[in-house]
């Protein structure tokens, strides 16, 4: 028996097509203040929450990107990502790639 699996990723080319992973909201600022919280909230499409949360923190931003400073939520992003495990039960996210207005 033989098994094949097929599927489709969309290649990056370069800066002008950088093949994003996901679509995505930053939807506020966390502003409550405990030893896992602070930073920016942002949902993902798709993305599997971790138990009793709502969206995701960022940590820090890309130096390639910055937030107005007035800015109007949500903010429709595309971005590459991976979520921080080993911090705060998963509930952070970090992009070592992309991360870009929609």
């Amino acid at each position: 028996m033989t098994l094949m699996f097929a599927g489709c990723k969309k290649e990056k080319t370069g800066t002008n097509d950088p093949g994003y992973m996901s679509n995505a909201e930053i939807i506020g600022n966390d502003l409550r203040t405990c030893p896992c919280c602070g930073g920016y909230e942002i949902t993902i499409d798709n993305a599997t929450l971790p138990a009793g949360s709502q969206f995701f923190l960022i940590a820090s931003m890309p130096s390639t990107y910055t937030i107005p400073a007035n800015p109007t939520y949500p903010i429709l992003v595309k971005i590459d990502y991976t979520i921080d495990a080993s911090t705060c039960s998963g509930n952070f996210v970090k992009f070592p790639g992309w991360l870009t207005n929609s």
